[in-house]
């Protein structure tokens, strides 16, 4: 997938689908009245959040050379895949956590793929790295589609090919020293992740709704 589409995919998810305000929904329902699904979706949004904040800190560290910041930034990435991946283990047992784990490093190493190749100026390892982002993204959708009936295989397609979007943008602005651009950048990914936990929780409400 080329960065244009990528960039469009950011755009078409700019706003919040249909589909995820009534996971949203039901989620909040859940939550109004259930703790367990309150604690939930509030973990895993701080979750969520924590992998993009660690990710910027590597593009900042990365652009201005920082070497061991850099470095202290992709060890808390690696923490935070491990804590969001071990989250399923009580649902789906320690196989799938480690299966997802799996992919969420996948998706790491497409990142740092795309970071370490802007700063290398690449053409060719950033052109590589946003396919691996994107079969990534895909074979993440599939896992969680196969875990969960109740997300949809295609949404969540699009939902991380946004994320990854997100990525690019911010990693190519940066670059470019485009700070207030990187800044909006930054809020829409923040306010993507939170649809996204808000998304997962409320599929994981509905699929185990005696564990909530």
């Amino acid at each position: 997938m080329k960065i244009k589409t990528l960039a469009l995919l950011v755009l078409a998810f700019g706003a919040q689908p249909a589909w995820s305000h009534n996971a949203e929904d039901h989620s909040a329902q859940q939550a109004s009245v259930d703790s367990p699904a309150l604690s939930t979706r509030l973990a895993l949004r701080g979750l969520w959040v924590e992998h993009v904040f660690w990710v910027r800190n590597y593009a900042v560290a990365n652009q201005q050379g920082n070497a061991a910041e850099a470095a202290a930034a992709a060890k808390e990435i690696v923490v935070n895949a491990t804590a969001i991946a071990n989250s399923i283990a009580p649902l789906y047992g320690q196989a799938g956590a480690d299966q997802l784990l799996s992919l969420l490093a996948g998706h790491w190493g497409a990142v740092k793929h795309y970071s370490d190749a802007t700063v290398a100026d690449n053409a060719k390892g950033k052109a590589e790295a946003i396919v691996e982002l994107t079969n990534n993204a895909k074979a993440i959708a599939a896992f969680l589609a196969k875990a969960n009936p109740n997300l949809p295989e295609a949404t969540l397609v699009a939902m991380l090919g946004a994320h990854g979007g997100h990525h690019v943008m911010e990693i190519d602005q940066l670059s470019k020293h485009d700070y207030s651009g990187e800044a909006q950048t930054w809020q829409a990914m923040r306010g993507h992740m939170l649809v996204l936990a808000d998304t997962l929780t409320g599929a994981l409400v509905k699929q185990f709704p005696e564990k909530f």
